[in-house]
């Protein structure tokens, strides 16, 4: 049994398509599956939505409210509260392909998967900005590492489209909640800890492309200010989890001259007469990045304990 896990936080209208979406799932034979839709303290119409559909599923689709806030600690609560042996966690802004329980399903069987993560396509709202370089895509939640299944892999995969054998979030401690979404926070992490932790007691992780799911891009996440944020928050994510995996940070020499090298390829490259609009933003948001990187080296240097996170509760103190 697979329990389908999307966590929410004021964002109505899009879970209602994702909740759509599911209408058209393939269910292959001898797998069965329910949909959980933890609301983490929204002020909206979430339990409307949820409500609307349940005459669809019955008590297929269930619906937990989570008021501890935090994207991980949401999640936490979906592992918590499956009936099923795999949590397939998903966004609530995406739309699933019909043969993406199918591919979970195979995944898991086929290859001894520990965590199983899929395919995301973005939905911009008209086209991706001109200004915006490719490779920042990845900031939107898009993955695509390829048309062939992935098995063991050190690969990345995200939260949007991300599934995990309850025994294995059970002997792992599930998500650290001191990492990931909260409230207006961009921070994130909580996927690639769990994923290492997962790893390093001998876990598999498979990259499987037939489960495809597409995350509808919101308006405002295409607007420089939003990316700036997001990664500024990329940058100390990079150090805290290095510091929690034991590694050495970067020195402050390092991480400081780092930064100004970065914010001054920005005036050469006007001197060089590199103009164009990528060229400057990509340079921009690489500043931005190593600035988060020294804030987080800082951090650390003001408090050591700051970039350590905390163990995640286990089952029992949940």
């Amino acid at each position: 049994m697979i329990s389908i896990a999307i966590c929410t936080y004021n964002n109505a209208k899009k879970l209602a398509v994702a909740l759509e979406s599911l209408r058209d799932l393939t269910c292959p034979p001898g797998v069965s599956y329910e949909i959980l839709v933890i609301d983490n303290n929204s002020r909206d119409e979430t339990r409307d939505v949820v409500r609307q559909w349940q005459g669809a599923w019955g008590p297929r689709l269930r619906y937990v409210f989570e008021e501890r806030q935090g994207l991980s600690h949401a999640r936490n609560r979906a592992w918590r509260e499956a009936a099923g042996d795999i949590v397939s966690y998903l966004d609530d802004d995406v739309k699933v392909d019909s043969g993406w329980l199918t591919a979970v399903a195979a995944a898991f069987a086929e290859h001894a998967a520990a965590v199983v993560g899929g395919r995301s396509y973005l939905i911009y709202p008209s086209q991706r900005p001109a200004w915006l370089p490719e490779k920042y895509e990845i900031l939107l939640s898009r993955l695509d590492h390829g048309a062939q299944v992935l098995v063991d892999t050190d690969r990345e995969l995200f939260g949007v489209n991300f599934s995990v054998r309850k025994d294995w979030l059970d002997r792992v401690g599930g998500f650290d909640a001191s990492l990931g979404r909260h409230r207006r926070s961009l921070s994130s992490g909580e996927e690639r800890d769990l994923l290492q932790r997962i790893r390093a007691r001998g876990g598999i992780a498979v990259y499987e492309p037939r489960a495809v799911v597409g995350h509808l891009v919101a308006a405002d996440r295409l607007r420089p200010r939003w990316l700036v944020r997001r990664l500024f928050a990329a940058g100390k994510e990079s150090v805290i989890l290095a510091a929690k995996q034991g590694e050495a940070p970067p020195t402050m020499r390092a991480a400081a001259l780092h930064a100004v090298r970065c914010c001054g390829s920005i005036p050469k490259a006007m001197v060089l007469g590199d103009l164009s609009c990528r060229s400057l933003v990509d340079r921009g948001l690489t500043a931005v990045h190593a600035w988060g990187r020294l804030y987080a080296r800082l951090r650390l240097a003001i408090a050591p304990r700051a970039g350590t996170s905390r163990e995640p509760q286990s089952p029992c103190r949940a």
